[in-house]
């Protein structure tokens, strides 16, 4: 993943959340899965984000160096928080007047498990022993890690002085379409089958943004091309039977799906947890399904406002006399198949372009209603078939 991640509203909405935990005097965690704690290029991201933010906030942020020193989690915060020489504590941590105000952010995520495990009691002490002290007389420890480092605090991993955020729900559709968009325009030309594109790559990838960007630099567009492309994609995970997702998901990984969140087979994808596509184990119908759902969310209502326009026209012209003549008798609603005949009956001589433009919305608003996604060239052919009309004389 890239530096633009950040300047999405999910991931900026989880710093801002961060930043204002350590303003309140807490000492705070950003909870990554192990995929993306293994990831060093999103790891860097994120550390740098918290950083810039934590400065904006005069939080001043001081990075841990791990790498290459001597000693352990309490030598390390004491040199990035500049603690005077002696006799190392928690409590000497928090007391040291130099140390006051200021933030150490620590990235566990390159440290070997022995070494996280080391953080973790250290900072179960520290949160511990901050309790009775002012929050503006004491630095605050920020933690990036997977949750072996965290602190061991009970089932719910937060106290008063204490709070983890963790990267759970953290996307939305609305931040995979920013992060794919310019990449669907690059390669689609302007209109609803570019809208048809973005949103299948949407509702197939869900929350794995990095499989929805490769796949947007790849894909032609063409629902059967998308399993084997998704096959392809990145490192294979282990599947994640839909029985095992919770149905009440909370505010992190619950035990019975933490081990899958860790391996990036599943997330929480607007307030349900969702396993990712490689990760299902019926993949074939959930690609399927998700296809489908793409067409109908901007196919069916495309069809209704030409649909609506039409009928609109035609009522106009000939008059609700001859359209109720046309189908021999007199609907409410002139739908998609009753327009077509009375386009056939009344214009179809005289255009055929027309004639055919409805009946090709006809039996797209069908398959679409029957939960049957269109080819491709089913959609190519609606389009083309409208977009040689004239618009403005559609009766």
């Amino acid at each position: 993943m890239d530096e633009d991640i950040w300047r999405l509203p999910g991931p900026a909405r989880l710093i801002a959340e961060t930043v204002r935990e350590v303003g309140r005097g807490r000492h705070a965690a950003v909870v990554l899965p192990t995929v993306l704690g293994d990831d060093r290029d999103f790891v860097a991201g994120l550390t740098g984000a918290l950083s810039s933010a934590l400065w904006a906030a005069n939080e001043y942020p001081q990075q841990v160096a791990t790498d290459g020193e001597d000693g352990g989690p309490l030598d390390w915060l004491a040199q990035a928080l500049n603690v005077g020489e002696g006799p190392l504590s928690t409590a000497r941590i928090l007391d040291d007047p130099e140390a006051a105000g200021r933030t150490a952010v620590l990235d566990c995520t390159t440290l070997p498990p022995g070494h996280r495990r080391e953080v973790s009691g250290t900072v179960t002490r520290l949160v511990a022993e901050s309790r009775p002290r002012r929050a503006e007389n004491r630095p605050r420890v920020l933690l990036v890690c997977t949750r072996d480092a965290l602190p061991q605090l009970g089932a719910d991993h937060t106290d008063v002085t204490f709070e983890p955020l963790w990267w759970w729900g953290r996307l939305s559709r609305w931040d995979v379409a920013a992060r794919i968009q310019p990449a669907v325009e690059a390669r689609s030309a302007p209109g609803v089958l570019r809208d048809v594109r973005l949103e299948t790559l949407i509702e197939v990838c869900r929350w794995d943004i990095h499989l929805a960007a490769r796949l947007a630099d790849c894909w032609d567009g063409d629902p059967d091309s998308l399993p084997v492309l998704i096959d392809g994609a990145g490192v294979p995970v282990a599947k994640c039977p839909p029985a095992s997702l919770p149905r009440n998901p909370g505010r992190w990984p619950t035990s019975d799906v933490v081990d899958h969140w860790d391996a990036g087979a599943v997330d929480l994808w607007h307030d349900e947890c969702v396993a990712a596509v490689r990760a299902t184990t019926t993949q074939p119908e959930v690609v399927r399904h998700a296809v489908w759902a793409a067409q109908a969310r901007v196919l069916l209502p495309w069809i209704e406002t030409r649909r609506q326009s039409i009928a609109a026209t035609l009522l106009q012209r000939h008059g609700k006399s001859a359209v109720q003549d046309a189908l021999g008798g007199a609907p409410d609603v002139l739908e998609v198949g009753p327009l077509f005949v009375a386009v056939k009956a009344l214009s179809g001589r005289a255009r055929p372009a027309l004639r055919d433009a409805v009946y090709l919305l006809w039996q797209a608003r069908n398959k679409l209603a029957h939960l049957q996604a269109l080819t491709t060239r089913e959609q190519r052919d609606l389009v083309a078939a409208f977009a040689g009309l004239n618009l403005r004389d559609r009766g």
